[in-house]
């Protein structure tokens, strides 16, 4: 067996507030590498990285018209480390101005890369699309041009994908709520975001709890609360290793000139306010979510406050 790993478009110019579509390759598709390369326009001070998700509004992969994933530059970040564990090697992060670096999304269309058996399935030319929405304006950001790359499986005949979508929710009050989740097929995991999370001296959180009900009844997720849900997603990402780049501060007004100012010191995990339900710990699909016959499948969450959440099902689809 052989996979084909080719060149989609190469280092085109991106400009911010476009809609890029391309037709992606008929052949059984394991995954897509979306590689956004551009130079920082600020100096003295390390780049925020939620500007660098900020740039995708959108990326889709459509058959037929309709999405079989779809999620902004945040959420595909904080799927990739959910499900794989995978985090791109970043080269020039010392924070100077025109600072040439890049950073690639990984779009999959399987849990395991690679993997014959789980692939999105042959289509027929134009019938499969990859469509980018850039955000309106780039921040402390320029000279962007994109890079598209995939991975197909030629001799593959898959048993089944994986789709993932989209649900944003704003609640109106504080409170219960719950979102219904897509019925029919198997679940693997579930990303959230929330827009609120503890920090300094405020405990506050848009997630501040989760469970899972099956027709009414709590099933796996009988209760999370943020603190302990949000370390589930440790279980498969680690702090990052590969942004080793940071500073040593000696405080006090005495050794001033020895402090550097001018550099922002690592704050926190780059996926805070991403939470996971994970429904396949042991990555053999043990414990995969049936929603197959059920009339309800539900996540009821608990509003902190009224700011915006997201909810991404990762269902495994059968060809």
């Amino acid at each position: 067996m052989e996979f084909i790993h080719s060149v989609l478009a190469q280092n085109e110019t991106v400009t911010a507030g476009t809609v890029i579509s391309y037709d992606l390759p008929v052949n059984p598709l394991s995954f897509i590498l979306a590689t956004l390369r551009f130079q920082q326009n600020k100096a003295d001070v390390q780049l925020d990285w939620d500007k660098v998700d900020a740039m995708v509004s959108k990326l889709e992969v459509l058959y037929k018209g309709s999405a079989i994933f779809s999620a902004n530059g945040s959420d595909i970040e904080a799927l990739n480390m959910c499900l794989f564990g995978y985090e791109p090697w970043i080269n020039n992060r010392y924070g100077d101005d025109d600072e040439y670096t890049y950073y690639c999304f990984l779009i999959p269309l399987g849990r395991f890369l690679y993997a014959p058996e789980e692939c999105f399935p042959r289509s027929t030319r134009g019938e499969l699309i990859l469509q980018i929405t850039y955000a309106s304006a780039f921040t402390d950001i320029d000279g962007v041009s994109a890079q598209i790359e995939t991975v197909e499986l030629p001799e593959a005949s898959p048993g089944r994908y994986l789709r993932v979508t989209t649900l944003s929710v704003t609640p109106s009050a504080a409170g219960e709520l719950d979102v219904e989740l897509p019925i029919g097929n198997l679940i693997a995991g579930v990303l959230f975001f929330g827009t609120t999370v503890p920090l300094a001296d405020a405990n506050l959180q848009t997630l501040t709890y989760s469970q899972l009900l099956l027709d009414n009844q709590r099933h796996y997720f009988s209760h999370t609360n943020f603190e302990c849900w949000r370390q589930l997603a440790a279980l498969r990402h680690k702090p990052p290793i590969a942004h080793g780049y940071h500073i040593h501060q000696i405080d006090g007004a005495t050794y001033a000139q020895y402090m550097d100012t001018g550099v922002v010191k690592y704050r926190n995990d780059r996926t805070l306010q991403h939470l996971w339900w994970d429904f396949d710990p042991t990555r053999d699909g043990l414990y995969l979510l049936n929603t197959a016959g059920k009339s309800d499948v539900v996540a009821r969450l608990y509003a902190g406050d009224t700011s915006a959440l997201r909810v991404l099902p990762c269902e495994l689809v059968g060809v």
